[in-house]
């Protein structure tokens, strides 16, 4: 849905994006993660359209966003991290404003403001003008802008900046909802926590250059083929439990003290159900079992090497 070919885009001397290859495939929401100055912002605005880039090409929907751009306009959403609104347009005449602009057909328009409006909260503001909004507010309505159309693909460069966490969370859920009718979409933070448990796959850049990029399972797969398992127990000693694990040859690094600790695992989660099972026959009193998963911000701590231009 989204392909990026020998992207480049150069300032001068400053090469800011440097030869960029990505694919985005259908109901991906991909998280470009880097420190600022890495090149997000510059990958972002190429991709829509706003941006020239010195060599490469951009492919949205199988469209090329140079070569045919209002027609690529019409599959793609954005929302830059900074924009500006018309502060004396209402809340409804600014989505109204630019429901024309995409040329939606006259009769829908007045269905899909109401719809976006509620998508992202905005209710009891809809007449309230823009002015009068709180910086938070404000980037709900740049949301429900970015969508008025229903776009295939979705580009947001730090979206949640200025969200309360309440607002945070239902951005979450709108943009998973996207997901599931079909969209896709390309979110970039340098704030880690707010990608976690919420994109299918990432992309780590680093001075204009994407350092890692693939599915979060597989990336984690590769990094940490030892599994961490924790566990906590009532009753039995330190000792005992330690000596039934230790009959288990997938297990290594075992640290345990007072009723709970945690093991090194080589395996399968077939293999993992069998080492809780083996505790359990050996009527150990377990409370909780469970793998600590790695973290996005894990996986960026090993994966980058912190530079910027």
């Amino acid at each position: 849905m989204i392909q990026l070919s020998k992207l480049r885009k150069e300032f001068g001397d400053l090469i800011a994006v440097n030869d960029l290859d990505l694919m985005i495939p259908q109901g991906e929401i991909y998280g470009l993660i880097g420190p600022n100055g890495a090149g997000k912002t510059t990958s972002i605005r190429m991709t829509c359209g706003l941006l020239a880039p010195t060599q490469g090409c951009v492919r949205v929907n199988d469209v090329d966003v140079l070569g045919e751009p209002e027609r690529a306009q019409q599959y793609i959403g954005y929302l830059s991290d900074f924009f500006s609104v018309y502060e004396d347009l209402k809340v409804w005449e600014y989505l109204d404003y630019f429901a024309r602009a995409y040329k939606m057909s006259q009769p829908e328009i007045a269905q899909r403001i109401e719809e976006v409006i509620a998508q992202v909260g905005l209710e009891v503001k809809r007449d309230t003008l823009i002015h009068g909004l709180s910086r938070g507010m404000k980037q709900r309505l740049g949301i429900a802008r970015a969508i008025i159309h229903q776009p295939k693909v979705l580009l947001l460069d730090e979206p949640a900046s200025g969200l309360d966490p309440k607002a945070r969370l239902e951005l979450r859920e709108l943009l998973r909802s996207m997901r599931d009718q079909g969209a896709t979409i390309l979110i970039s933070s340098h704030i880690l926590t707010e990608l976690e448990g919420f994109c299918t796959s990432i992309g780590i850049m680093e001075k204009g250059r994407l350092v890692r990029t693939g599915r979060i399972e597989e990336v984690t797969a590769e990094e940490t083929p030892t599994r961490i398992v924790r566990l906590r127990w009532v009753g039995d000693s330190a000792e005992s439990v330690r000596r039934i694990l230790a009959e288990r040859l997938e297990l290594s690094n075992i640290s345990l003290d007072g009723n709970g600790g945690s093991f090194h695992f080589v395996g399968s989660d077939d293999l993992l159900a069998q080492v809780l099972a083996t505790l359990v026959s050996a009527n150990v009193r377990v409370t909780s079992f469970g793998e600590i998963k790695q973290t996005v911000e894990d996986l960026y701590m090993k994966l980058s090497q912190h530079e910027v231009m």
